[in-house]
């Protein structure tokens, strides 16, 4: 199962800051999904996946909405 967080309404920082703290007490072989509908947050999720090293995947919907689901494969 996928826990999943809804950030929408928040605007950049906000929703990768939150992630954050989410990713923190993220076990290995878990996965995340968060929501956001804030322009910027595709950059931001990419950025951080990035340097956190966590794999990502992003979908966005018709609506607007991003959905960013990270896999954590490490220690």
């Amino acid at each position: 199962m996928t826990e999943q967080h809804d950030f929408t309404g928040l605007k950049c920082p906000l929703p990768v800051l939150k992630a954050k703290r989410v990713l923190k007490n993220l076990e290995i072989g878990c996965k995340v999904t968060f929501i956001s509908d804030d322009p910027a947050s595709p950059i931001d999720f990419k950025h951080l996946s990035e340097n956190e090293g966590y794999k990502i995947s992003i979908k966005t919907s018709e609506s607007g909405k991003h959905y960013f689901t990270l896999f954590k494969n490490f220690v």
